[in-house]
C-alpha cells in the first residue's frame, strides 16, 4: 500500500490532486491509501500521533500552519527522514527556506498533471533505490511495506507470507526470488523457509533465536548458521 497525503488550504485543488493520483495509480496497478489536509498543524498533528506516509504533497502558502513550517517539524520534531515531500506552489522565491526539510521535488500551480505523474515517479524510482520499500503483486495490483516495519517473510507452499509489526500480508513467490532480487543488509535467511529482520532480534544462540513481539524462537537450520552469524557480525559488531 502506498500511503499519500495531499496538504492544501485550497479545497479544489486538493480534489484535483486527489483525482490525478488516484488515476495514476490505477494506470500503474499500485494499491494506494490517499488522505487530505487542509492544514499543516492537522497534517503533523496527525503524524505526531503515529501516522507515517511515504510521500506527501505540500503547498507552501497557507492559512495556520504553513508548508515550510509543517515540512521543518516533521523533519525536525518528529525525526521522520524517511517520507518523501513535495511542494506545491503558485510562486518561486523558496528555495532557501525549502532546502532545510530536503524535498525531492516542486510542481507548480496550476497544477499539471504530467508535473504530477513526473514527481509520483521519481518518489517510487528513488524509494527502491534506496531500499526503502519491498514491493509486491496481489491481485493485480503492486503493494509496497516499508523494509522497517517487516519482522520476517515465511515461505508456504506457492506463496510467501510478509509478517509485519501492522499485521501479515502475502504473495506468490519464493523466497530465493526474494534473496536474488535483493534485500537491505538486515535480513538474513536462517532456514529455507525464513528471512529475518536482525534488527528485530531480541536473543540470538547457535541454533535458534528469538524475534521482537513474536511468541517462540526461530530455529537456525544446519546449511544456514555459519552463514548467519557472519552476516549478524557484521551487522552487529
Amino acid at each position: 500500500m502506498w500511503d499519500i497525503a495531499i496538504c492544501d488550504d485550497n479545497r479544489r485543488e486538493c480534489c484535483e490532486m486527489e483525482e490525478i493520483l488516484e488515476v495514476y495509480c490505477w494506470e500503474r496497478k499500485i494499491a494506494v491509501k490517499l488522505e487530505v489536509f487542509h492544514d499543516g498543524y492537522l497534517l503533523y498533528e496527525t503524524m505526531r500521533d503515529g501516522r507515517r506516509y511515504d510521500i506527501i504533497f505540500l503547498d507552501i502558502l497557507m492559512q495556520g500552519m504553513d508548508g515550510i513550517r509543517a515540512g521543518w517539524e516533521i523533519r525536525r520534531r518528529l525525526h521522520d527522514e524517511e517520507v518523501q515531500l513535495v511542494y506545491m506552489s503558485c510562486v518561486t522565491g523558496h528555495a532557501d527556506l525549502l532546502v532545510q526539510n530536503r524535498p525531492i521535488g516542486f510542481i507548480g500551480k496550476p497544477i499539471r498533471k504530467e508535473e504530477v505523474y513526473r514527481a509520483a515517479d521519481d518518489a517510487r524510482r528513488l524509494g527502491q533505490q534506496r531500499k526503502k520499500w519491498f514491493q509486491y503483486r496481489w491481485d493485480k495490483m503492486i503493494y509496497q511495506v516499508p523494509y522497517t516495519k517487516i519482522l520476517y517473510f515465511q515461505s508456504l507452499g506457492r506463496k510467501v507470507e510478509i509478517h509485519t509489526v501492522d499485521g501479515v500480508c502475502e504473495f506468490y513467490g519464493k523466497l530465493s526470488q526474494i534473496m536474488e532480487e535483493g534485500l537491505p543488509e538486515q535480513f538474513v535467511q536462517i532456514h529455507q523457509s525464513y528471512i529475518i529482520n536482525g534488527n528485530y532480534i531480541v536473543s540470538l544462540g547457535r541454533d535458534r533465536l528469538c524475534l521482537q513481539g513474536q511468541k517462540g524462537y526461530f530455529s537456525i537450520s544446519h546449511p544456514y548458521r555459519d552463514s548467519v552469524m557472519r552476516q549478524l557480525c557484521r551487522l552487529f559488531p
